[in-house]
């Protein structure tokens, strides 16, 4: 099979001149919202490709969850096996599985039923399944042992109301805890410590390690060997201050368990990739020291246990350990402007090479000298190929997400600004075969985050097929501009906020829609951004969702504080910071619509964000309305909520946008510059270029397990 040719980005020039805008034809709003629900709906009906769960010589598994008939979406796991030709084929699927790992003749997956989760042998043909482990909470880690034989699984259980030490709340449904690292995800689901089995594959039953976990240091749930002796465990230090600190814990785990801690002044370690070498590579992220803003590298720690080795990439690239093709060669991602790419360090000769994909990587797993590589472009659905880590082979298509073709054309515009360090950039999203009547700006959320892949959820195409311009900012502190990363660190709205109205100002000059109607719009940190420009943008709409304004209240409550405190400091000592790059609760002028939305279950952004920021603007003659989605976290992400926003904020940009025939009243102003088996399942179509495709099929569904 001919793989599908690269996605090519159109380059656009840093600075156009403005142009006067053509006659946009007369509009039809109900034919032009009707196009945009239906890609909406469409989108919201497809399987959609996660992650490569497992990689190896029986093949793949692709984790794709599919949207269900009430809105929630099902978790499968999909094999795939290579025939003689070098084509791909789908085989079995598993439904409820969420990870997995390759061993000799199958893979051990992990998949959820009658409330527990299992740990299970599968051979490579799909046949049953032989129980491993089983428990009532969640599994972390699966570590294959050098050698064979034997897995370490990492497994955490879930508490209830009413623990305390001296049993002094037995009665009560209180969550009770000690220390500033209490969370609300706690006090809902509390998670009891993370505990360290080791399971053979011959079915004979686990042993329960015992690793001596000091008291100031709690266990993370990552583990990866480096001997057939040596389990690193991942760990972290909370303290009293709110920072935390990720290292590792050695287990010796054929001498009574006996374990070395390892904590690096330089950088903490999180997302463990074991070696073939005695070595295991880690993303490393420095702490917060002063002003300094933060970088990422790969890292390497080795046994004997020692410092850990820094592995700096050339210009910047914030490279993050994927796998490795042999001892001396590890291999990862990293960003650089508008892709996320493919690399492989050689430790030896310590150069980077860059290894050819189709789109922007998302998720890669390695095995035996070739990678399983998901990618996508935000014009391009997930597709999965099989590509060689080692220059003269092809790549390999295995399957690809089916959606309607974009109905409009991409552009990457780089752009830099006055005052900003480094370069930036835009992508800007137009209709095909007429003249946008209007421009949304979507900002990601992050902020450490890009608009280098599809997204299902913020999709630019449902309001292109309305007839807009859609732009997709890159502020600073995206991803892929590591040099821009000062110009954001602890300034988001002198910096950050500055930048983003000036870069879309930009854009629209340059497509003459300088005098069209605007809409912002953005989640979480993208929903701050949304907010915070909108004061000199003066958009006719703004729509955000679980944004965080008051930066001091977010950081006290939000389950990720340390976060926050690594960027900002102690909210206490450096609450002038926090203020400065907060937003006042009237940020858009009197008269604009502003739609609001949070998810109830959201432990990052606390909910009486939203809930404060719609009654200050609603009490100063704003139109705001709100939406509280009871089912929802942080983002919004069942299909059937998702489909449900899309209706909504469509409407609005219908109402709002449209030009009226006597101009818009309120024209912007510019500032200067037994298995579970189910019925439905997932599939493998081939579209009419002969392409395999993802489809769901079926009809009933269970939605819990």
């Amino acid at each position: 099979m001919t793989p599908t040719p690269p996605t090519t980005f159109t380059q656009a020039p840093a600075q156009a001149p403005a142009q006067a805008p053509a006659q946009a034809p007369a509009q039809d709003p109900a034919q032009d919202l009707a196009r945009g629900l239906a890609l909406a709906e469409a989108h919201s009906t497809e399987p959609r490709p996660r992650e490569i769960a497992a990689f190896g010589d029986d093949g793949l598994l692709l984790r794709v969850d599919v949207p269900t008939r009430h809105g929630a979406e099902q978790q499968h796991l999909v094999h795939y096996t290579r025939r003689p030709d070098g084509t791909w084929e789908a085989g079995w699927t598993l439904p409820w599985g969420s990870q997995a790992l390759p061993v000799p003749g199958g893979y051990v997956c992990v998949r959820r039923a009658d409330g527990r989760t299992l740990v299970e042998l599968r051979p490579a043909d799909g046949g049953p399944g032989q129980l491993l482990l089983t428990t009532p909470g969640r599994v972390g880690a699966l570590a294959p042992r050098p050698g064979g034989g034997q897995i370490a699984v990492t497994t955490s259980t879930f508490g209830g109301p009413g623990e305390h030490p001296q049993g002094l709340l037995a009665g009560s449904d209180a969550v009770w805890a000690q220390g500033s690292d209490m969370t609300l995800s706690y006090a809902k689901q509390p998670q009891k410590e993370w505990q360290v089995h080791l399971v053979p594959l011959d079915g004979t039953g686990p042993r329960l390690l015992t690793p001596h976990v000091p008291a100031d240091l709690a266990l993370s749930g990552e583990a990866a060997w480096a001997t057939p002796d040596t389990l690193f465990l991942g760990a972290l230090r909370h303290h009293r201050h709110g920072v935390r600190n990720f290292g590792l814990l050695s287990l010796a785990v054929d001498h009574g368990d006996a374990t070395r801690a390892l904590f690096s002044d330089t950088v903490d370690l999180c997302y463990p990739v074991p070696g073939p070498g005695g070595q295991v590579a880690y993303l490393g992220t420095t702490p917060r020291h002063d002003n300094t803003p933060v970088t990422q590298f790969a890292c390497l720690v080795g046994e004997p246990l020692h410092q850990v080795v820094l592995l700096p990439a050339e210009n910047g690239l914030w490279q993050r350990p994927a796998g490795w093709d042999g001892p001396r060669r590890l291999v990862c991602t990293a960003e650089s402007g508008p892709r996320r790419g493919l690399y492989v360090h050689d430790l030896d000769a310590a150069t980077w090479q860059p290894v050819p994909t189709p789109a922007s990587v998302m998720n890669t797993r390695v095995h035996d000298g070739r990678a399983a590589v998901l990618t996508s472009a935000p014009d391009t659905p997930p597709a999965l190929d099989v590509t060689a880590l080692h220059p003269g082979h092809g790549a390999e298509r295995v399957v690809s997400a089916q959606a309607p073709p974009p109905p409009g054309r991409l552009q990457y515009r780089r752009q830099r600004l006055p005052g900003s360090d480094g370069d930036l950039a835009s992508w800007v999203c137009l209709p095909e075969h007429t003249t946008p009547h209007a421009t949304v700006v979507l900002y990601h959320g992050g902020p450490f985050q890009s608009w280098s892949e599809w997204s299902w959820r913020w999709n630019p195409w449902p309001f292109v097929a309305c007839g807009l311009a859609v732009v997709l900012v890159e502020p600073p502190l995206s991803l892929g501009y590591p040099d821009a990363v000062r110009t954001g660190w602890r300034q988001w709205r002198g910096g950050i906020a500055a930048s983003a109205a000036a870069q879309v100002e930009a854009v629209r000059a340059a497509e003459g829609l300088l005098d069209s109607p605007l809409a912002l719009m953005g989640g979480s940190f993208g929903g701050y951004l949304a907010l915070s420009t909108a004061d000199s943008l003066n958009p006719d709409l703004v729509v955000a969702h679980a944004a965080p304004l008051d930066l001091t209240q977010v950081a006290e409550g939000s389950d990720v504080g340390w976060q926050w405190i690594r960027e900002f400091g102690d909210p206490t000592e450096w609450r002038p910071l926090y203020q400065i790059n907060s937003l006042a609760p009237r940020p858009v002028r009197p008269g604009t619509r502003v739609l609001l939305s949070h998810g109830l279950q959201d432990g990052l952004v606390p909910p009486t964000e939203t809930l404060r920021t719609h009654r200050a603007l609603a009490r100063q003659g704003v139109r705001s309305e709100v939406a509280f989605f009871r089912s929802e976290a942080h983002p919004i992400s069942r299909p059937g909520n998702i489909r449900a926003w899309y209706r909504w904020v469509l409407s609005a940009v219908t109402d709002e946008l449209t030009p009226k025939p006597t101009g818009n009243p309120h024209p912007p102003q510019h500032p200067a510059g037994g298995d579970d088996m189910t019925d439905r399942h997932t599939v493998v179509h081939t579209t009419a270029a002969g392409e395999p495709a993802l489809r769901a099929a079926g009809t009933r569904t269970e939605e819990t397990s």
